[in-house]
């Protein structure tokens, strides 16, 4: 290295092309700029490399990320991951995949579940029947003590229902997704959720739906009240005994919507964009999605909607992810659900090993895959 000793000047207002003549000791690192100009000069004697044709190429490919890693170079997934979609992110926006997620979905192989027809569908269907509500719902709509409850006892605005438009249709329990929060992420949800959308978290919600018979004290104190009976919701009810006591048929996943769906999954949508504006500040520069996974485990098989706002995602979950839109547009095509399964990927979903959705009795588990849909790390 070369020291260029000259004598102490403040550099504050001068040009960067006068930069080499500044008074100040500089270190000269060897760098990679060719040209020969006052700039190039400048950006040599600070140790700069002039990077932008790199920066150029960026979103060039599908996906690039941005990850910690080791002395030896590999990735340490544990602090997650900066992801930036082509086509998706604009030039240099990229978006947070939590670690829960990165290590969840970035793995060596997939377990490999193909439908091949309606009648597996509808076999799926009928295990997903059996099932209760999942126990956290329950404890929620009971208000019984949990983590959720005693979220929303300190930010009442963090849980909205969106009601029936009649007793046809379920309601909608919009709540944020705390599984996936840690105590200090809950307590900004808690005390500032107008900051979440700028933060690398972004906004995470996940939201259920609730079968208009349901009694529940949690809804009760929100002033809605259910009319078709009240049925106490609980872990030796299943979905189907409710659906045989009110004739009206519990929505366990995306393969229970139908035409008559569209008018509440059009209010939910709606009321989901308004609840983000008025709890979150959420506006049109945010990019938000509202999507439902299937297939879906037996222990939250109840019809739920994930909301995701400026979050980042993985390649391996969006073939499972069918967004709401794209529910709504289907359904007013007069197709069934069950041809929009069929079609995505020729029936095929991949999931994380260690997903027990492989292990549902009667599901069309073909085995193990090499994961094909890693992030380039």
């Amino acid at each position: 290295m070369t020291l260029i000793q000259t004598s102490q000047r403040s550099i504050a207002i001068i040009p960067a092309e006068q930069g080499h003549q500044r008074n100040q000791a500089i270190t000269v690192r060897a760098v990679h700029n060719t040209q020969d100009s006052p700039m190039r000069r400048t950006l040599d004697a600070y140790g700069i490399d002039d990077t932008r044709g790199v920066l150029s190429q960026l979103n060039r490919e599908k996906y690039h990320v941005l990850v910690k890693k080791n002395r030896s170079g590999s990735p340490d997934l544990t602090h997650g991951a900066y992801v930036s979609k082509q086509d998706e992110d604009g030039y240099g926006n990229f978006s947070w995949l939590n670690p829960k997620g990165l290590i969840k979905y970035q793995t060596k192989d997939v377990a490999v579940i193909t439908f091949a027809n309606k009648d597996q569908l509808a076999q799926l269907s009928d295990t997903y029947l059996e099932t209760p509500l999942p126990d956290f719902l329950i404890k929620i709509l009971n208000v019984e003590a949990c983590p959720d409850t005693d979220l929303y006892r300190q930010n009442a605005s963090l849980a909205e229902f969106i009601s029936p438009i009649d007793l046809t249709q379920h309601g909608y329990l919009i709540r944020p997704n705390s599984p996936y929060s840690d105590e200090k992420l809950l307590d900004t949800y808690v005390n500032a959720p107008q900051t979440l959308k700028n933060s690398r978290h972004g906004i995470i919600l996940c939201t259920y739906a609730i079968h208009p018979a349901i009694y529940s004290a949690f809804l009760a104190a929100r002033h809605y009240q259910s009319g078709l009976g009240r049925l106490e919701a609980s872990q030796q009810t299943s979905q189907r005994t409710i659906g045989d006591k009110t004739k009206l048929e519990s929505l366990t996943s995306i393969l229970s919507l139908k035409q008559e769906h569209l008018p509440q999954l059009e209010k939910l949508r709606l009321g989901t964009l308004q609840h983000l504006r008025d709890v979150y500040a959420v506006d049109e520069h945010d990019s938000t999605r509202m999507f439902f996974h299937f297939p879906v485990a037996e222990k939250t098989a109840t019809l739920h909607l994930h909301t995701w706002v400026n979050k980042g995602d993985h390649p391996l979950n969006e073939p499972r992810s069918f967004d709401l839109d794209t529910i709504i547009a289907h359904l007013k095509t007069g197709e069934d659900i069950g041809d929009l399964v069929l079609s995505r990927n020729e029936g095929s979903y991949f999931l994380p090993v260690s997903d027990s959705i492989k292990d549902i009795s009667g599901i069309p588990f073909k085995g193990l895959s090499d994961n094909a849909l890693n992030l380039p790390l």
